[in-house]
């Protein structure tokens, strides 16, 4: 038998080979889609994750022998009587905090039981903000707000 003259294997190769070539494409738009970039719809979403996992950062103790953040802020206000000075001590301790956790972010802590929207620590004018991102915590008989644009 002649390997030219045989018309039923050269049509058997023949649709191999397209089927082998339209697996390819196949993969190769496949591909395509993968790693075209879909932008998120706002980045005001990632604020709002930012102030959440702040708060929760606050309010959480490295372990059972230490306190949180809003443990010692709210036991230094608690102690003082939610005096001036009490006020300006929370102020550097949230404020360090807030700025090495949240970075180049601006942002605005502010109590709102107790201190009667008393702004604790700001970096930034909030009122030239655009989009605002709010995240509350209630620690004892304090309410704090984080404000993050």
């Amino acid at each position: 038998m002649n390997v030219y003259k045989d018309k039923k294997g050269f049509f058997s190769i023949f649709d191999g080979i397209l089927a082998i070539l339209i697996v390819i494409v196949a993969l190769m738009i496949f591909n395509t889609f993968i790693n075209i970039d879909i932008s998120q719809y706002s980045k005001a979403n990632d604020d709002f994750l930012t102030s959440q996992d702040v708060m929760e950062i606050m309010a959480l103790k490295a372990n059972e022998n230490t306190y949180s953040t809003f443990e010692i802020i709210c036991s230094n206000l608690e102690n003082n009587n939610n005096s001036l000075r009490s006020i300006e001590e929370i102020s550097i301790i949230s404020g360090e905090f807030l700025n090495n956790t949240i970075g180049d972010k601006s942002y605005s802590l502010v109590e709102n039981n107790q201190l009667n929207g008393t702004v604790i620590a700001s970096n930034d004018n909030m009122f030239s903000a655009k989009n605002i991102s709010v995240a509350t915590r209630n620690i004892g008989k304090y309410s704090f707000t984080l404000y993050i644009w």
